[in-house]
């Protein structure tokens, strides 16, 4: 009765918004940017596969170029719709926005001069703008207005909970990367130049909301297969830190932040999750059966995402069970831990079996297993030994 009733009052409501809304600037412009995603997508994979070989550097850089600005564009225009419409809370937005731009602008600077000396230049920046972004975090919360804003008292147990499966789970996450994927290569201009153009699609479908939760939340069309098919191509450790930036983003167009920890586990631990999704081929399982590799990866991906939601809604979120409850008649849901579960279900699992129905149908093409084996880390890897050993071979009989 509770999931039915949801979904009846806004399934085709949502629909129409995000597909064609054109009532006010924010939802125009809302519109106007998913198709503009969605053209700039296709147009990308049209030159990939159409391009010879030897331009595809220029694609590359190109792509990198476009997708920069359109994210930037992005972020921006929804940045002045967010002020119009007086959504923001300065302290958590503004840390939020100078994190994003970082990243952003970082990237690109990168993938121009890519020595050592800027890729850690460019990395302790963006470590202090996400150090200044759970400071101000800890602020909001300290203060009360997180609280008072989101109409929610937490209780100290609550906070304990918070913080420590925060934690845990972030471990977890970062721990299984590490083993899983064993590819020690620093991302260069063609990583940078895919990770912008999936973080850039992700964040456009995540517009196209075929049903959004009261609290935060929402089944999309897909959003975040892009983040997942990098991780699939570059690796889990590259993918975790694609997925939090994802995060950050998820963070800024829809926050719902009341705790440092609960913000975490939300948008930096849950989309890092995401991340995870090419670890079953890191750890080389599957070898000949590409879909087996990402359906499975993309299972423990949703799996991690799905915990890390649950403690949140248990933990952060579980005093709004009670008025759930009342409202639907459904006593279950005045447990904090069942109205959590119950309410996580109801967008994350749809939300995963949508992202890997349409990854499944793409891993069914084989020129398009070829094209993503192309770009693989594990390729580039093998490359670099065969130069490695030819190098070694001629040293030898000089």
């Amino acid at each position: 009765m509770f999931s039915t009733q949801l979904l009846a009052s806004s399934f085709w409501g949502d629909i129409t918004n995000y597909f064609a809304n054109f009532k006010d600037a924010t939802n125009t412009c809302r519109t106007v940017f998913l198709w503009l995603a969605l053209a700039l997508a296709i147009a990308f994979i049209v030159c990939k596969f159409a391009i010879k070989k030897e331009r595809q550097p220029l694609v590359n850089k190109v792509s990198l170029i476009v997708a920069i600005v359109f994210s930037a564009a992005s972020i921006i225009t929804f940045t002045v719709c967010s002020f119009i419409d007086d959504e923001i809370v300065a302290i958590t937005f503004y840390p939020l926005l100078v994190f994003i731009i970082c990243c952003i602008v970082g990237g690109l600077i990168i993938a121009v001069y890519p020595n050592k000396t800027v890729k850690i230049a460019v990395a302790a920046t963006i470590a202090a703008a996400l150090v200044a972004v759970l400071v101000c975090m800890i602020v909001y919360y300290a203060t009360g207005d997180a609280s008072e804003h989101n109409w929610i008292t937490l209780e100290t147990g609550n906070n304990i909970g918070l913080y420590i499966s925060a934690t845990v789970v972030a471990v977890a996450i970062v721990l299984l990367a590490f083993f899983a994927d064993k590819n020690k290569q620093p991302f260069d201009s063609k990583a940078i130049s895919f990770a912008a153009i999936c973080v850039a699609l992700s964040f456009a479908l995540s517009y196209v909301r075929i049903l959004k939760m009261p609290m935060g939340g929402s089944i999309t069309l897909a959003s975040t297969l892009p983040i997942m098919l990098f991780s699939f191509m570059y690796g889990s450790r590259k993918g975790i830190l694609v997925g939090l930036i994802y995060g950050a983003l998820q963070a800024v167009q829809d926050p719902w932040i009341l705790h440092p920890a609960q913000f975490l586990l939300d948008y930096g631990v849950a989309f890092a999750g995401i991340g995870l999704a090419g670890c079953i081929k890191d750890f080389g399982l599957f070898k000949n059966n590409a879909r087996a590799q990402f359906t499975l990866g993309a299972l423990i991906a949703g799996a991690f995402r799905f915990i890390s939601h649950f403690f949140s809604g248990a933990f952060a979120f579980g005093s709004y069970g009670p008025d759930f409850a009342e409202k639907y008649s459904i006593a279950a849901l005045n447990n904090p831990y069942v109205y959590s579960l119950v309410y996580q279900t109801m967008y994350v699992i749809p939300d995963l079996l949508i992202v890997i129905v349409v990854g499944v149908i793409l891993f069914s093409s084989k020129n398009f297993v070829n094209q993503i084996g192309k770009y693989s880390h594990k390729k580039t890897t093998a490359q670099a030994t065969a130069v490695e050993e030819a190098a070694t071979a001629t040293d030898d009989a000089e």
